[in-house]
């Protein structure tokens, strides 16, 4: 059982926006432009101005898949316990950084000295996936010094292991999972629309909710016309599966 001793404050200690972030690496130049031409296949001028009402009824229509002709990869650094949920995307392709052939530690080691200090939820009793800010901070000063205390034994382990000629996909077993990574994900507009869609929404864990977020945001300053209208489809009918992008704001 859990003894609550009275202790002097601590500054608190969770990095979500240091340890979760996401850059864009590239998208097709002229996203709507490309997306409205596309959409005009089939008509005399396909390449004419106007295109926001087009785009607008695409997606108010469910004519989803004139956006797989725009693509988009980005960049992103998580932890070893999230990128498996991304992973299951499996509309994407993926690049991540291999603890076969590099050491983390090293590779990542700006946010490695940060891993630990990655936030401590209590469980929803009514939600086995959800959790929800405690109430008692004595909570955080409970484990926190266990927690960084522990990470150092398997960090040291692991780099002792290392030197000594243990291979690295041997000795990255004993690397808990908060160690950081860093993928490439890249996809049709159609898959990251439905991506954010989902993992936006309530009921995602925090952190991957956060990279999902930042990934909307983006996407709106570049498609403003596109997301307006998937914002707008969202609301009236939830059953799209882009329900999280009401949102992307709200973090």
């Amino acid at each position: 059982m859990l003894s609550f001793r009275v202790r002097k404050p601590r500054t608190p200690v969770p990095l979500l926006k240091e340890l979760h972030k996401v850059k864009l690496d590239w998208i097709t130049d002229n996203p709507e432009r490309v997306l409205a031409k596309h959409a005009r296949v089939s008509t005399k001028n396909p390449d004419r101005e106007e295109y926001i009402k087009l785009l607008t009824h695409c997606i108010r229509e469910g004519h989803v898949s004139v956006f797989e002709q725009v693509c988009a990869s980005f960049e992103i650094y998580t932890s070893r316990s999230i990128s498996p949920q991304i992973l299951r995307h499996r509309s994407f392709s993926f690049q991540e950084a291999s603890q076969r052939y590099c050491n983390p530690l090293d590779v990542l080691a700006e946010l490695s000295n940060m891993a630990p200090e990655f936030e401590l939820r209590a469980q929803d009793s009514k939600n086995r996936q959800n959790s929800i800010e405690y109430e008692n901070e004595l909570i955080e000063e409970e484990f926190r010094d266990r927690i960084r205390h522990a990470y150092a034994l398997c960090s040291e382990l692991y780099t002792d292991m290392v030197e000594s000629g243990v291979a690295r996909e041997c000795a990255r077993n004993i690397l808990p999972l908060c160690v950081p990574t860093r993928l490439h994900m890249q996809g049709t507009l159609r898959s990251w629309l439905f991506f954010v869609g989902v993992r936006s929404a309530p009921g995602t864990q925090k952190e991957h909710k956060h990279i999902s977020n930042q990934i909307g945001q983006r996407l709106q300053a570049l498609l403003p016309s596109v997301i307006e209208a998937v914002i707008e489809a969202s609301k009236n009918d939830a059953s799209l599966g882009l329900r999280g992008w009401q949102f992307i704001d709200s973090m």
